[in-house]
């Protein structure tokens, strides 16, 4: 039976809401309307397609098969006006991977990539984002395996350099343009990626192009990074063992040479056990065709235990014939051979005094009476047949080896020389005077800045120094003291370099190779990394100077030394090491701009000053010989030596014939740091202020057209009377502020200096309440500013109070100042570490900056949370200690 509905029936199924057909996606960006197998403005301009990575985790990295595993958010930008919709209120929509089958999306893939695939746990991992006016954001979570070809040849003490790779598979670049969305920051990693054998250095991000023969050229990202080997895994698992398969192997010196089973067993295994430290080194490493460092350490040390089982078979052999011709000998003698050597060491595996003769000499003891017996032995022994026969190079060797048979595994003797008394020169080592530096005063004194200065240009009085010296003329101290020369040749020595160039010194940056031709100056730098061994090359065959950059970046000493010289002079303190060879120069004859501290290291170096052509000089230059003159000062510094002259002072220096190399560190200070530096820094806010407040005559117009004047001589009155009126504001005023000097000199200057095992600061202590008693630390490492509100873009910015530190400063970029340079270029300036707060903070500041302590609670301010918000933000930033 069928029945019919009614006609309410099917009016109310109509108004029914819930039985309406949905809007499709496919209808809201119009996907049926177009054809999506065609790029976005297929036929006109390529498409820009930008692309940014966040590396969430690198998660192997295998020498064997010289790949690395990384697991990544790779998000693709581009615009498609096919997609675009109305939308009213302007928001995007986001969809999964199922609506990626239906548009065009880019064919990026990873260029040497060797299996890789896209999350699908719970879902795969896509994601789609399309906006109102077509714009696109395509995102998906990709694990990738790729190629790293590395150079094994300094392993376990490499740095390998590798790359991913993104390219577009089917569109050259006059289809689509990859580029990195936003630029250096489009790539970002995970705060914890770490690795258990590698330190990651560094990430970076690069672009360039491909090219391919039959289809054109392509657009390439890469995203480079760096991975320095963790080193103290391979000294436990392999530099230590054998290490001590070495040392075992000499205990055998020690062990009679009669005792075969002890010294034989004791030279196999200590060679096996070398053996399988090596094979176990090499089943982890690929199969390569050149040595590697770990190798040529591992091949020494087993030859070491090789040769010292070597050493006891060429002992027991010589032995071992000798006895034989003794044999021989007493046979003769007595009319009957007894059993040879080689028999009686058959029976128990030794040799016996009672079947062989032996002629053993005892060590001669240290006294006159066992000196005269030995002497008298040696004249009653000169009528045997032994001494009588021909004195044969063999019959030496052999003859030493039966009376010192015991020392010949620890000292051989000269061919033909004397047997050495080894009693005696015991004794006589025992007798040797030991230096005693334990009470010794220290070189340089470290207790303040003032005490550091002075101890440098000891024995000159500090006062005499800036009196008669500072800016003015050339001081030379010559100091013959051994304890400065050696504590001067630990600040640095040529044999460090090749440890330096290990940890990634670049030419220009950190290393600079240099040599004075004909009066000029001629660089030899290379490109990219210095090797130490080319760096070596040019050192010793083109008699080039090296000038290692910045060398407290490396050193902690001179880290020290520069950190508490900035803090005496309030200004930054740079150094350069210069090593210059025997019979070379390194620099023609120039000035600086800087006053200069010279320290002699090693060697010895001939100097040559000149006068000044420009005293006091803003600038770097050089000076030809025919315009300089005769030097007015020509010495020798050597080692412990110091020579200060101001800057403007034209100078050059070789190392003398007949001297291997010179080693000095230059350290300058007081670049820019001038009166005319001040005052372009002072005046400008002083003018501004004195504008402002006091005089109305700075408030006046300038004349009609002035600026468009050639000819402005009838405006210096005027200009001259406003100078004289500032100037006597400034004298009624209580303080000239430098704000831009104060602030660049604290945010690149070092930080204190603490030691290399001590931890970062970070706040400690007791927190700072109202009743505490706090008092300011590492004053000489803050300054106090005041300043236009730097956060406040409305048109009336108020004055703030800053307080700028220097405790959280790197020291690795230090005086680097062609990085600095370009970072600020790409908005990544070194930034200024340091506080903000109200113009009402000033005085409460300036009682914590003066006083030795003071009580939270006496600061000048008005309310008690003020006066703890204060101490805590100081106390954050470790500037404060809570006593």
């Amino acid at each position: 039976m069928v029945f019919k509905a009614s006609k309410r029936e099917i009016k109310m199924r109509k108004l029914d809401s819930t039985k309406v057909r949905p809007l499709k996606t496919e209808q809201l960006l119009h996907i049926e309307d177009h054809d999506f197998a065609l790029r976005p403005g297929f036929g006109g301009s390529p498409i820009p397609v930008g692309i940014d990575v966040q590396v969430e985790s690198i998660d192997s990295i295998s020498e064997v098969d010289m790949d690395f595993t990384m697991t990544l958010y790779l998000r693709h930008y581009w615009k498609d006006e096919r997609l675009s919709f109305r939308s009213s209120k302007n928001k995007s929509m986001t969809f999964d991977g199922r609506l990626i089958k239906k548009i065009w999306v880019p064919d990026v893939f990873f260029v040497h990539s060797k299996r890789s695939f896209i999350h699908d746990t719970t879902v795969e991992n896509i994601m789609l984002r399309v906006y109102p006016d077509g714009n696109v954001l395509f995102s998906l979570r990709i694990t990738v395996s790729a190629m790293c070809f590395m150079d094994f040849s300094r392993f376990p003490l490499d740095t390998q350099n590798c790359s991913l790779e993104l390219e577009s598979y089917a569109y050259n670049e006059d289809d689509l343009m990859l580029y990195w969305k936003h630029g250096n920051k489009s790539l970002s990693t995970d705060e914890h990626i770490s690795l258990s054998q590698f330190f990651i250095e560094e990430f970076s991000a690069s672009s360039g192009l491909a090219f391919y023969s039959s289809t054109g050229w392509y657009n390439r990202l890469f995203i480079n990074f760096a991975l320095r080997r963790h080193i103290f895994f391979f000294v436990l698992q392999s530099y230590f063992p054998a290490m001590l398969m070495v040392m075992l192997s000499w205990v055998s010196f020690w062990i009679d040479r009669r005792a075969v089973p002890a010294r034989v067993s004791l030279g196999i295994t200590t060679v096996l056990t070398m053996s399988t430290i090596m094979t176990g080194v090499s089943a982890s490493m690929p199969q390569v065709s050149y040595i590697k460092a770990v190798d040529v350490y591992l091949w020494i040390s087993f030859l070491f235990v090789f040769l010292s089982v070597i050493e006891y078979a060429a002992v027991n052999y010589l032995t071992t014939a000798e006895e034989r011709k003794q044999l021989k000998k007493r046979g003769k003698a007595s009319g009957m051979y007894s059993m040879d050597a080689v028999q009686a060491m058959a029976f128990d595996g030794c040799f016996h005094d009672t079947d062989v003769d032996m002629d053993l000499s005892p060590f001669p003891e240290p006294c006159e009476e066992n000196e005269t017996r030995t002497s008298q032995t040696n004249i009653s022994n000169t009528d045997t047949p032994r001494l009588k026969r021909k004195r044969s190079l063999k019959g030496n060797v052999g003859r030493i080896i039966l009376q010192n048979n015991h020392v010949i595994d620890t000292k051989m003797p000269k061919k033909g020389g004397k047997i050495p008394d080894v009693a005696q020169e015991t004794q006589a080592q025992c007798k040797r005077p030991k230096l005693d530096t334990a009470g010794s005063p220290p070189v340089l004194s470290f207790e303040s800045p003032a005490s550091l200065f002075r101890s440098l240009i000891s024995p000159i009085e500090e006062e005499v120094f800036f009196r008669d010296y500072w800016e003015q003329k050339p001081l030379l101290v010559q100091r013959d003291d051994e304890l400065v020369a050696a504590y001067y040749q630990s600040l640095f020595q040529l044999s460090q370099l090749k440890e330096l160039c290990s940890q990634g010194l670049y030419y220009g940056r950190d290393v600079n190779v240099c040599r004075c031709v004909s009066g000029k100056k001629k660089v030899l730098n290379k490109e990219g990394r210095v090797n130490y061994m080319q760096l070596k090359k040019d050192f010793d065959q083109k008699k080039a100077t090296i000038q290692f950059h910045q060398p407290q970046r490396f050193k902690e000493e001179l880290w020290k030394i520069q950190e508490k010289l900035e803090c005496y002079f309030g200004s930054l303190v740079g150094s350069n090491v210069y090593i210059t060879p025997q019979g070379s120069q390194g620099l023609p004859p120039h000035y600086d701009d800087v006053e200069v501290f010279i320290l002699q290291l090693e060697g010895e170096k001939h100097w040559r000053l000149y006068k000044p052509t420009v005293p006091l000089a803003r600038e770097y230059n050089i000076e030809p010989e025919d315009r300089i003159g005769s030097p007015t000062h020509e010495f020798i510094l050597k080692p412990g030596d110091l020579l200060y002259f101001p800057r403007g002072t034209i100078h050059q220096a070789d190392t003398p014939h007949g001297i291997p190399y010179s080693t000095h560190v230059t350290i300058s200070t007081y670049q820019n740091n001038s009166w005319g530096d001040f005052l372009l820094d002072a005046i400008p806010g002083l003018v501004f202020d004195t504008a402002k407040e006091d005089d109305v005559a700075l408030r006046t117009s300038i004349p009609r057209q002035l600026l468009m004047q050639v000819n402005t001589a009838d405006c210096t009155k005027k200009l001259s009377s406003l100078l004289r009126r500032l100037a006597d504001s400034l004298e009624n005023s209580r303080e000239l502020r430098s704000s831009d000097m104060k602030k660049d000199f604290i945010t690149h200057r070092l930080p204190p200096c603490l030691g290399c095992d001590s931890d970062p600061l970070t706040p400690g202590g007791k927190l700072p309440k109202l009743d505490s008693k706090i008092r300011l630390q590492f004053r000489d490492h803050a300054v106090i500013t005041v300043e236009p509100d730097q956060e406040n873009a409305d048109e009336i910015r108020r004055e703030m109070v800053y307080v700028y530190h220097s405790l959280k400063n790197r020291r690795e970029t230090h005086m680097m100042g062609t990085e600095d340079d370009n970072a600020s270029e790409d908005g990544l300036a070194q930034q200024s570490h340091g506080l903000r707060f109200p113009l009402s903070y000033l005085d409460a500041l300036k009682q914590i900056w003066s006083g030795s302590t003071v009580n939270v609670k006496e600061l000048n301010l008005t309310s008690d949370e003020e006066k703890e918000n204060l101490a805590l933000s100081l106390w954050t930033e470790c500037l404060i200690e809570v006593l």
